[in-house]
């Protein structure tokens, strides 16, 4: 627990200057009530006529508290935090959380040449890679007469988005550990802000993304109107996996070399470079969209390049998944963040 005291060594240090000795008749007791404490310094003196009483009247504390007391006193300490969102306290740590994405930005891209331009390069690579692969085969993994290449480039940025979020968000607290040994914050501020990377990467490939669409012959609609509906369950995912792995990993190193190969696997998994209804047989699709990314991805893709949609029993089901999971992984970051700093 940390707790503010205050001493009788200033009244001391007076005395010492003023060279008032032995001259006091009586004590004086000057008590502070601020944080309990009593009998902050005892001065006596004797034989001291008025004028000595004024003088050092006019330059004495006065026996009022030496520190203000304060309505508002905050403890820390090691219990328990509770399980409820404290979101009055991370609106007051909002600039903090600015600050610290601001930093990863800078450090994601310092000494790079093309610098933030790698937010469209490997976008690009990667879908003309697939549209060659998938050309040779003679077979696209598309449903209708939607685009391969606009189809790829929707479901690859989308998974990015996941991807990186998720990543980030799992290695964060372990790459901030010098930090969260010496000062008091709240520490779901460093998860919370490594997803700012993956948001920058996805916003600045957005415009290019659009432009390419439009050029392949999309022309989505009014389903457009859900892409950030979609959007944000995949970021909502990325936030509920993201937390619970940081927390994980900052009590077990395992978990940072495990995530990578997670990552490795979700990609063949999930829709990114295919549609689920182009290759899952129809009768597994409900099984197969229990994953939330999978109902994220096709969501995107029939909200932005008309592909078949993924129903709203699964949307209803994936959106229960996802709160459910945002529920539990707040709970198991609480629970370790008690230990957080001497365990790291």
């Amino acid at each position: 627990m940390i707790v503010s005291t205050v001493s009788g060594g200033l009244f001391a240090r007076h005395s010492r200057r003023w060279n008032v000795g032995k001259e006091w008749q009586r004590p004086l007791r000057v008590r502070s009530d601020c944080c309990g404490l009593e009998n902050a310094g005892r001065i006596r003196h004797s034989g001291a006529g008025p004028s000595t009483h004024a003088r050092l009247r006019h330059h004495m504390p006065s026996s009022e508290p030496v520190v203000a007391a304060s309505d508002a006193v905050l403890v820390i300490d090691a219990a328990r935090p509770s399980a409820g969102v404290p979101v009055r306290e991370l609106l007051r740590h909002g600039d903090l959380l600015l600050i610290l994405a601001q930093r990863d930005l800078k450090v994601r891209y310092r000494q790079a040449v093309i610098g933030i331009g790698w937010a469209v390069l490997r976008p690009a690579a990667t879908v003309a890679i697939v549209v060659a692969f998938f050309g040779l085969l003679g077979k696209a993994p598309v449903t209708g007469e939607t685009p391969l290449a606009a189809s790829a480039l929707v479901g690859y940025l989308s998974w990015q988005l996941f991807a990186a979020a998720t990543a980030d968000m799992s290695e964060s607290l372990v790459r901030n550990r010098h930090v969260l040994t010496k000062v008091y914050f709240p520490r779901v501020l460093i998860p919370l802000s490594a997803t700012a990377v993956g948001l920058v990467d996805y916003l600045v490939a957005l415009l290019p993304a659009a432009a390419f669409l439009a050029w392949q012959g999309a022309r989505p609609g009014w389903p457009m109107l859900f892409a950030p509906l979609w959007l944000a369950g995949l970021l909502a995912a990325a936030v509920a996996g993201g937390l619970l792995l940081s927390a994980l990993n900052a009590r077990y190193r395992d978990v940072g070399h495990v995530v990578p190969f997670l990552m490795q696997l979700g990609f063949f998994a999930c829709p990114v470079i295919y549609e689920s209804a182009a290759i899952i047989p129809e009768r597994y699709l409900p099984i197969y969209r229990l994953n939330p990314v999978a109902v994220g991805l096709d969501g995107l893709r029939w909200s932005l390049v008309g592909a078949s949609p993924p129903g709203w029993t699964s949307t209803l089901v994936a959106a229960a998944l996802v709160g459910g999971g945002l529920v539990f992984s707040w709970r198991v970051f609480h629970w370790l963040d008690s230990t957080l700093a001497d365990r790291i």
